[in-house]
């Protein structure tokens, strides 16, 4: 075999093992944007078959026997260690449609950024939403985002990273990202005051 057509392949297999990762989480907005042309302002459960990658604890029809949630795992990464990477998705909402999807990952994660974003959702255009609860500490991170696609109603993405004490790599630490379709939704989810005010709620607003 001669040197340009290894080079080749060894391009295609590393193109190949980087795409795998790439925009793993972009089945989470399609599952969650509604798109423009919808009658519909929310997106029913049924919407959460479209989650690639994800195994279910029960099947989304089921969903309110268990509160109006629904309750998954995944694996972010390539390590071969399963506490790195692993990740719980939580789907919240009322008895007919989804209100949040959340995103929970363990031991991995990069700081909140508009390419980081991307790189987890696809493609499509990303705005930074100020909020109170905006840290840029060395050990956490957090930050708000407008996310549109063409073809969809906007989303809203709260990104949080926290390595502890520990930083990055230590026992404990990693990535909380929730994804809804209004920003009222993305308050009072983690705990602590709400993060944005009604002007900024009010700015934002979707119809």
């Amino acid at each position: 075999m001669n040197k340009a057509i290894s080079l080749t392949l060894a391009t295609l297999a590393f193109t190949f093992s980087a795409s795998a990762y790439s925009a793993q989480f972009s089945s989470i907005i399609d599952a969650m944007a509604i798109p423009k042309n919808s009658l519909n302002n929310v997106s029913g459960w049924e919407n959460a078959d479209e989650i690639k990658g994800v195994k279910w604890k029960w099947p989304y029809y089921e969903s309110g026997a268990h509160d109006s949630t629904m309750e998954g795992t995944t694996k972010v990464g390539s390590s071969k260690n399963p506490n790195i990477g692993y990740t719980e998705v939580t789907i919240t909402g009322a008895r007919t449609f989804m209100t949040a999807i959340e995103i929970m990952i363990q031991n991995e994660g990069e700081s909140p950024s508009k390419s980081e974003v991307n790189k987890l959702f696809g493609s499509g255009k990303v705005t930074k939403i100020a909020s109170s609860c905006d840290s840029n500490h060395p050990n956490e991170r957090d930050a708000t985002y407008y996310f549109t696609r063409a073809k969809d109603q906007p989303v809203f993405i709260r990104y949080e990273i926290n390595w502890g004490a520990a930083g990055k790599g230590g026992s404990a630490g990693g990535a909380n990202i929730t994804v809804a379709n209004r920003l009222t939704d993305l308050n009072s989810r983690y705990g602590y005051e709400d993060c944005y005010d009604n002007r900024t709620l009010e700015k934002w607003l979707i119809d």
